[in-house]
């Protein structure tokens, strides 16, 4: 039979089509922007004639009259997600939620496990093949048709043609319903600048030609916003959202990187305005899969550089993460947290991050020592990679629990920190002599960030040093020669205990601070060089520094010290005092040779150098002297023309 008289003969208005509905069943009802309005109005008017009926929605962005008290008998809704409009349904008990893993959500449809009698879909109008399509959300829909003994379709003009697993033959459709509205829209409130800084913490951590995808908290949306200088990018989300559009206006989604669909913008449904949907109509550029391909991890994972963003409530000292339940009552859902996490976090170069504001609304601390009672933990310890907040972002896989502590401690607002430290301690997860910068003056000074590229090729991070890198500035000192040790602390040494590590590393950044070269990503850094400033008993900074053996001869020495001469200018200070054997040639031609004028005395074996930094040179200018104490019998201008 041709499409078209198969059309003709199961068209009808919505009250016909929803009298085949049945008390006790099971309605699977189109996601997000995709829920078929008219048909759900109609439902509601059907309530009279039914009793039992379960309504299934794994995402519902509009409200809905079935959930009222006075269709308590008649309809029971079922959500897997829960946004805005849901939560005071969930909140009162008019509607269920299931914590579920959106990746499980097709094979528990396909299984029987959870029964769909009927499908309740929107679809564009047939083109002149016979073939609607599902426009803007595909997610379940596929399972629950195959499933289901009866599909009722609002066939929508309004709804987009979208390429992928959309499209669906007129004869899979039992009953057609023509009507035109416009389709539900999904927006969000814009970012504070509190949500602004924590977003451009985490937009640090993603590389050129990742694929990235953000969850729908506002925060994780406002990552997108901060990487519209990036080159490369792919996009693989669930969701695809308005937040996308200026990113890919931008010209930074090509997806010429992608490990899987390249230069094909991936999702499952699109919640957003009318921009996006014109966007995403008829544009091959974007594909829409179900939920059981775009949250498979194993698929998210074959993506090359999987960034996934993800926004929580809380976070306790252990790197458990609530980002489902506000004071005891479910405020999203699981969704596909833990489907994007793990597939990110098993992607070649790939990363799963959490991001959180330090605060809530009152002022109490969101980095808790123990997570809220009644609140569900949507990540476990062993789930999470990177947490980020306004103040920062720490790697937290592979680390202790007392090395989780100290880092996420780091992280949060400092108000909170030394009580935060107090209950550490008090709970035996830290020791009572773990050491943490003095608080209020203990601030990372992100502004000293910088990258400096190498004599090589290559290029390193230099950034201050953060209580997270005690091991890592250990490490580092272990890995000197004795002979870079003696030079650089001007004694043989051969301990570094960490209690002298900590100290080193919990600094108030102001009377001393320290900046460390790192090699690597994020995550996987390797320290290569330190550079530090200490302020001596005359209020003048001491600086030295320190270059791994591999990586010496590359300029690295010079931009360290370049680097923190430069905070010592920023801070106003006009002479900056160091302390060299004469034997260290190397550093004694990158300290003269910095653009500054060098003074200094030569005493009992150690020159004394001062580098006047309101005195800056095109040409090294050097004046050295004699205590007259020293070696009187060796040659006074020995030193000088070794420098």
């Amino acid at each position: 039979m041709d499409w078209r008289e198969i059309y003709r003969k199961r068209r009808m208005d919505a009250d016909q089509a929803l009298s085949r509905l049945r008390s006790g069943s099971s309605i699977l009802i189109g996601s997000g922007c995709a829920e078929p309005r008219h048909l759900v109005g109609a439902l509601a008017h059907r309530a009279p004639s039914l009793l039992d009926v379960q309504v299934i929605q794994a995402i519902s962005v509009a409200a809905s009259e079935y959930t009222s008290e006075a269709f308590a008998d008649s309809f029971t809704a079922m959500r897997f997600f829960v946004a805005a409009a849901a939560r005071r349904a969930i909140s009162e008990g008019a509607a269920d939620y299931v914590p579920l893993h959106m990746s499980d959500l097709p094979g528990l449809i396909s299984s029987g496990r959870l029964a769909v009698d009927a499908v309740l879909v929107q679809v564009s109008p047939p083109d002149e093949h016979g073939w609607c399509s599902l426009g803007v959300s595909v997610d379940v829909i596929g399972e629950a048709m195959d499933m289901a003994r009866l599909v009722v379709a609002q066939v929508n003009p309004e709804m987009p043609r979208t390429h992928g697993d959309t499209y669906v033959p007129v004869s899979r459709l039992d009953c057609i319903v023509e009507h035109t509205q416009p389709l539900t829209t999904f927006s969000q409130t814009s970012p504070d600048e509190v949500a602004l800084k924590a977003a451009r913490q985490v937009a640090r951590l993603i590389p050129d030609g990742a694929t990235i995808h953000a969850g729908l908290g506002r925060m994780a949306q406002a990552v997108l916003g901060e990487l519209t200088g990036r080159k490369n990018l792919g996009i693989h989300s669930d969701a695809l959202t308005d937040a996308y559009l200026p990113l890919i206006e931008s010209g930074a989604v090509t997806g010429s990187e992608k490990g899987l669909n390249p230069h094909k913008i991936v999702a499952s449904f699109c919640l957003g305005g009318h921009k996006l949907f014109s966007f995403v109509h008829n544009n091959p550029q974007v594909i829409l899969r179900p939920t059981r391909v775009v949250n498979n991890p194993a698929v998210i994972a074959a993506n090359h550089r999987m960034f996934s963003v993800h926004e929580a409530l809380e976070v306790d000292l252990t790197g458990q993460v609530c980002t489902a339940d506000r004071e005891g009552q479910v405020y999203s859902g699981m969704g596909g947290v833990m489907d994007f996490l793990r597939g990110a976090s098993a992607s070649p170069g790939g990363q799963g991050i959490v991001v959180l504001p330090s605060l809530r609304p009152d002022g109490t601390s969101r980095v808790v020592f123990q997570i809220t009672p009644g609140a569900g933990v949507a990540v476990t310890r062993a789930g999470v990679r990177s947490v980020a907040t306004e103040y920062g972002a720490v790697y937290l896989h592979g680390l202790s629990l007392r090395e989780r502590a100290v880092a996420l401690i780091d992280i949060a607002h400092p108000n909170h920190r030394d009580s935060l430290l107090t209950a550490a301690r008090g709970g035996g997860l830290i020791s009572q002599r773990q050491v943490l910068a003095p608080l209020f003056t203990g601030i990372y000074p992100e502004k000293y960030e910088r990258r400096a590229k190498l004599k090589g090729g290559g290029e390193v991070a230099i950034r201050p040093v953060k209580p997270t890198d005690e091991r890592m500035v250990q490490e580092f000192f272990y890995s000197m020669t004795d002979r870079e040790v003696y030079y650089r602390f001007l004694h043989a040494t051969k301990a570094f205990p960490r209690k002298d590590m900590q100290k080193m590393v919990n600094i108030d950044y102001h009377h001393e601070l320290s900046l460390v070269a790192l090699s690597g990503d994020f995550g996987a850094e390797r320290m290569v060089g330190v550079a530090r400033y200490v302020l001596g008993n005359d209020g003048e900074p001491e600086v030295d520094f320190a270059v791994a053996s591999e990586m010496q001869g590359q300029g690295l020495g010079r931009a360290l010290m370049g680097a923190v001469l430069e905070v010592a200018r920023d801070r106003g200070y006009k002479v900056a005092n160091a302390y060299v054997m004469p034997e260290n040639l190397a550093s004694l031609n990158i300290l003269k040779t910095m653009g500054y004028a060098v003074s200094g005395l030569v005493s009992q074996g150690v020159i004394e150098m001062k580098l006047h930094l309101d005195q800056p040179v095109s040409e090294p200018q050097v004046n050295l002297k004699y205590d007259e104490r020293y070696s009187a019998g060796q040659k006074k201008d020995e030193p000088l023309s070794r420098i």
